[in-house]
């Protein structure tokens, strides 16, 4: 377990990002820790009140006492929330987004921190600031704003894509899956794919190659 330490400072600056997919101001997918069903990898469900995602590296977060913990994802299967539900992929939490019929669509919302520290290195006005670069043993550090809305800092998200797709979990990534996709459902995912509104980072584009590779193999070839 990691304890996380929180300290409270005022914000530097306040950054707008075009480009990101979405923005936060927290470290956190839900305002405040929530009760969950956590699936652990041996099997056993285990419930706790106090739960949430670190936005960090989609990790679980739960309280113990005072204190916010990080979980060993190493032990993590998934969590249910009452609105959500994860799965552990490649280390992080994803998000069920949708279905089509056994095949899913999943997310892992994270920080983009190359970006943001590239802004923080653009922005002129940034002085002695640093975020989740002090490590020591398993501590980490890291800075919440205060509560003007000015004061609040903007942090780029960016999400990672992953299909349930025929009982298998595959990197929603044009190689990743050319690579896995039968010769029938091929033409079907190129014309997709070749769409000239199709967006690899969007949900709906997304989901509309799920629905055309998901397709019966003789609907497919039609």
């Amino acid at each position: 377990m990691k304890r996380i330490l929180t300290s409270i400072v005022g914000a530097l600056f306040c950054l707008t990002v075009a480009c990101a997919q979405g923005v936060t101001e927290a470290f956190t997918v839900y305002n405040s820790f929530r009760p969950a069903v956590i699936h652990l990898t041996n099997g056993r469900d285990i419930k706790n009140p106090l739960t949430n995602v670190f936005l960090k590296n989609a990790s679980l977060l739960f309280m113990r006492g005072s204190l916010a913990m990080e979980a060993d994802m190493e032990t993590i299967a998934g969590v249910d929330f009452d609105d959500h539900k994860y799965v552990k992929i490649d280390k992080m939490l994803c998000c069920l987004l949708d279905s089509v019929g056994n095949n899913r669509l999943y997310a892992a919302t994270v920080i983009d921190f190359e970006a943001y520290n590239q802004m923080l290195r653009n922005n002129v006005n940034i002085t002695n600031f640093s975020l989740f670069d002090t490590m020591s043993g398993d501590q980490i550090n890291y800075t919440t704003v205060g509560e003007d809305p000015q004061e609040k800092q903007q942090m780029p998200l960016i999400n990672h894509f992953y299909y349930l797709f025929d009982g298998k979990i595959v990197k929603v990534h044009e190689r990743e899956l050319s690579r896995v996709l039968p010769k029938n459902k091929k033409r079907i995912y190129k014309t997709i794919i070749s769409m000239e509104d199709f967006q690899w980072t969007d949900k709906n584009s997304l989901m509309k190659l799920l629905e055309a590779i998901s397709r019966d193999t003789d609907e497919a070839a039609e």
